[in-house]
């Protein structure tokens, strides 16, 4: 068992063409793997302070920050159960946020195991039967993944569901930086253009990452739809007359 946090990315920012929510999509691959994630009924709210330090509002930061942490420590009894975090830069940024937290509730925090998603789609491949999909996959491993050092477990999962998997050469930063790209485009179609040209020349069919600010920034950028990853380890999963056949998702 296991907690998992929809970020406020993910329930703010619904995912392209009319996918389900991506906490949906998670909780039903992990029961395909035999694994119960509990997604806390009070998470609406919480934020990890990022959109808020981003931009110098410390205070604001601190405060969001320190209410989301207290909030974890509840939803996980304490640290006893993991929390899985459905977005790449919340994940880093809550991995990371014990020295900004007060005294007493530093060291709690510190005890936590908080979990990338990607990280847990890495460790369910084993426990899944997978199909894996035809057409070839363009992977972006955006930011904060890389900070994390889990480029190379986005790779293997994808690999794992897809028949050709390519990360392109130039990929780097997509120039979004957190929600900038919505009032400066031109940052992310400057940041991409060498990476966009790549996809374009790709023939690629299928476009995945792990943050959908991200995601919104390398579809504006490219004109292709990117998806998180957790939707291709769903299509991946989903057997015909198997355990995953009954999810209803598309």
């Amino acid at each position: 068992v296991a907690v998992l946090f929809p970020t406020c990315l993910n329930r703010v920012l619904a995912p392209p063409g009319g996918a389900p929510a991506l906490d949906g999509v998670i909780v039903e691959v992990a029961r395909r793997a035999g694994r119960t994630l509990a997604v806390p009924p009070d998470a609406a709210g919480h934020c990890c302070g990022m959109p808020f330090s981003s931009k110098g509002y410390d205070r604001a930061s601190r405060t969001a920050l320190e209410r989301t942490a207290r909030a974890l420590l509840r939803w996980s009894d304490g640290g006893r159960l993991p929390v899985v975090v459905d977005a790449s830069p919340c994940a880093y940024t809550l991995r990371t946020a014990a020295p900004d937290l007060p005294d007493g509730l530093r060291e709690r925090v510190e005890r936590l195991r908080i979990l990338d998603a990607v990280e847990l789609a890495a460790e369910l491949l084993e426990s899944l039967e997978l199909a894996p999909v035809e057409g070839r996959v363009a992977l972006h491993p955006v930011c904060s993944l890389r900070k994390m050092g889990l480029e190379g477990a986005l790779e293997r999962v994808a690999q794992a569901c897809a028949r050709e998997v390519e990360v392109p050469a130039s990929a780097g930063c997509c120039g979004f930086a957190g929600d900038r790209g919505f009032t400066h485009p031109e940052l992310t179609r400057a940041a991409m253009r060498a990476e966009a040209a790549e996809v374009a020349a790709g023939g690629f069919e299928r476009h995945h990452a792990s943050s959908r600010t991200c995601e919104i920034g390398l579809e504006w950028a490219t004109g292709r739809p990117y998806r998180s990853i957790w939707y291709l380890v769903e299509e991946a999963s989903r057997l015909p007359g198997g355990s995953g056949s009954g999810s209803g998702m598309a």
